[in-house]
């Protein structure tokens, strides 16, 4: 909040300062080319008097699209900025076409005197100075909080700064010649420096008027999509980038992401890549808005059991105990498909039907599909009691000892149902550089043997640690 505080305040305090500034240049330039009767001051007078209704335009813009996204704009309201320096830009077009209408009346139609002095250059300098100040001013908040309006003024009055500089330069070779008594060098040295301080502005507001126009019109920086893409490509799980797709507003970048993901991902492992792609745009793209959408598609290096568990899945039907029989060249599959406890037969029936089917299309070499209907138990919580019988717990330990694997035992937990079942539950440790498949052998021969020996017992859970 106090980040948001600190950019608001510092945008309206340089657009202030600036409208304040092109005010009091406006009057400057004006009375001393009234007075001088040069066209090249009387040009920059217009030119700044547009500045400062761009200026007005620039304040006013910032303060709207500082607003936050409501129903009505749910992307915000940013692109005002990019509005006004369309606007902006459209703007200074007409003080153009007026000043080079001028410079062509001059030329052909009619003579102005002009005669130059030390005010009129005193007035181009103080206007040099002010617009240095100001466009560094404007460009250093625009490039600090990504703001279109602002970067076209800080264009304006670097437009300024060289047109103003190109004035004082005209207008001291008018003053020379003059001195030196060399006639008819005035009107020419005028126009000239006019039409270099067109061209110049022109250049300028061509690039402000080409990106605020591509903005509103929702254009993709090449640039930027193949950074994102590039982003994209480099986190694992994903399989291709299908379409990268941006747009500006203001200062914020919202950006349309698709991927192409492994279908068996769990959805917990989708939302991590998620955020792992959002956190790493984020840190190359500052105050950006991703929506990203996860294809599922089939890897190269996806199993059959696991095509055949993703058809289920698409359906919405849980498929497991899946097994495949080579069967004279052709594959048999058995599986169980889960359903509601209410579901009726025929319906069941007809739904095995829909997805052996399926599975068939999906592989040809598979002929036979056999489908065992399960209904879809519900979890249900027992209720227990902690079991302190020392007399179990002793056995349990002794059995311990008599795997020479197992080097310690942390805590043994027995717990009896109602039934009088018994959950025993046992945490010990092994070396820490066992294998996997060692550590479930010693475990799976350890719930037997307690089964073996000991009555009631329902379920053997072994938590093994490294030691």
């Amino acid at each position: 909040m106090t980040q948001e505080l600190d950019e608001k305040r510092e945008k309206r305090r340089v657009t202030l300062i600036s409208l304040a500034t092109a005010c009091v240049l406006i009057v400057l330039k004006l009375v001393a080319g009234i007075a001088t009767g040069y066209l090249t001051l009387i040009s920059e007078a217009l030119h700044s008097s547009l500045d400062a209704l761009v200026t007005v335009i620039t304040f006013l813009s910032i303060r709207y699209a500082e607003r936050p996204a409501d129903t009505d704009h749910a992307y915000g309201h940013g692109k005002a900025e990019n509005l006004a320096a369309f606007t902006e830009s459209i703007l200074l077009f007409f003080a153009i076409f007026f000043i080079a209408k001028e410079v062509v009346e001059r030329l052909f139609i009619k003579d102005v005197i002009i005669t130059p002095n030390i005010w009129a250059v005193s007035v181009l300098a103080v206007s040099v100075i002010c617009d240095v100040q100001r466009s560094r001013a404007l460009r250093r908040i625009a490039d600090k909080y990504k703001s279109p309006a602002i970067e076209a003024d800080a264009v304006h009055f670097k437009a300024d700064f060289v047109s103003s500089a190109v004035a004082l330069s005209g207008i001291l070779i008018t003053y020379v010649a003059q001195k030196v008594n060399i006639s008819g060098i005035n009107t020419y040295v005028d126009v000239i420096t006019t039409c270099a301080i067109l061209s110049i502005v022109i250049r300028m507001v061509l690039r402000i008027l080409t990106k605020s126009a591509g903005v509103l019109l929702d254009r993709t920086l090449p640039d930027q999509a193949a950074l994102i893409k590039n982003i994209a490509a480099r986190v694992p799980e994903v399989i291709d980038v299908e379409k990268v797709r941006t747009r500006e507003a203001g200062k914020q970048t919202f950006v349309d992401l698709t991927v192409d993901v492994d279908r068996n991902l769990s959805v917990e492992s989708t939302y991590s890549i998620e955020k792992k792609l959002k956190e790493k745009i984020g840190r190359e793209i500052k105050d950006v808005d991703v929506t990203l959408q996860m294809r599922p598609v089939a890897t190269e290096s996806e199993s059959i059991a696991e095509r055949i568990r993703s058809i289920g899945s698409k359906e919405g039907y849980n498929l497991h105990h899946i097994t495949l029989h080579e069967v004279e060249g052709k594959l048999h599959v058995d599986l169980d498909m889960e359903v509601e406890g209410n579901v009726r037969l025929a319906k069941a029936h007809s739904i095995a039907d829909y997805l052996e089917a399926k599975i068939k299309r999906d592989n040809p070499a598979i002929t036979e599909v056999n489908t065992h209907v399960d209904w879809r138990k519900p979890s249900p919580v027992s209720e227990v009691v902690i079991e302190h019988d020392q007399g179990l717990i002793k056995a349990i330990e002794s059995m311990l000892h008599e795997k020479e694997e197992i080097l310690s035992c942390k805590r043994i937990s027995i717990e009896e149902e109602r039934s009088g079942e018994l959950f025993i539950t046992i945490h010990c440790t092994m070396r820490a550089d066992d294998t996997a498949e060692a550590v479930h052998s010693v475990s799976e021969d350890l719930e037997n043997r307690i089964k073996e020996r000991m009555e009631r017992v329902k379920r053997v859970i072994i938590h093994v640690e490294p030691e």
